[in-house]
């Protein structure tokens, strides 16, 4: 009867002190500690595509981006390649092009940071086709929920009339309004 008794005794005994080695050994390893300074995103996306609608359902703007990562703390996202389009009342739009952007508090503080190319295209439906005006800056802010941008880098504006330098400008997509800060001078050309 020992015999019958022995094998198994023997195999229990010998998975005890082999769960007791391991849980001894996990309790003397240290625990990773998180890396210092270093946030986590809390979600990423790839292909964003955001539209902003007006509270009668007309689009008032949309964000296009090669990628979005959201993080939690501060509710902060960060778009590669974003593309925002600006729709106007009467139709016509304002697009906007960056190599980088940062969101903040949902898209009521948005920074576009690096070169930014911004453009009034003649024909709507084709917002990469020619334009009316186009303005070369760099790290430009907009507030989202009222329509309205402002830097204080060097401004380029190009239109079929000429060109004009500047040094900082605020914009107001809806009201097609461009207010240029300082050290502003352009050429000017007349068709006639």
């Amino acid at each position: 009867m020992w015999r019958k008794l022995t094998f198994p005794l023997l195999v229990a005994a010998v998975a005890w002190l082999s769960a007791e080695w391991l849980w001894k050994q996990e309790a003397e390893t240290p625990a990773v500690a998180p890396l210092a300074g270093i946030e986590a995103p809390d979600a990423f996306m790839e292909g964003v595509v955001m539209r902003v609608m007006d509270g009668q359902g007309r689009p008032r703007y949309e964000m296009r981006a090669a990628r979005a990562v959201h993080f939690a703390s501060g509710d902060r996202t960060d778009f590669d390649a974003p593309f925002l389009s600006f729709f106007r009342p009467d139709g016509k739009l304002w697009t906007l092009a960056a190599e980088r952007g940062m969101a903040r508090d949902g898209d009521r503080d948005i920074l576009l940071s690096g070169e930014v190319l911004m453009r009034r295209p003649q024909d709507p439906a084709r917002p990469m086709g020619a334009a009316e005006v186009e303005v070369f800056t760099r790290d430009l802010r907009i507030l989202g929920e009222r329509e309205y941008a402002e830097t204080d880098q060097p401004t380029t504006i190009v239109h079929a009339y000429g060109r004009v330098e500047a040094v900082g400008m605020k914009a107001w997509f809806k009201q097609e309004r461009l207010q240029l800060l300082s050290q502003v001078h352009g050429i000017y050309a007349t068709t006639h």
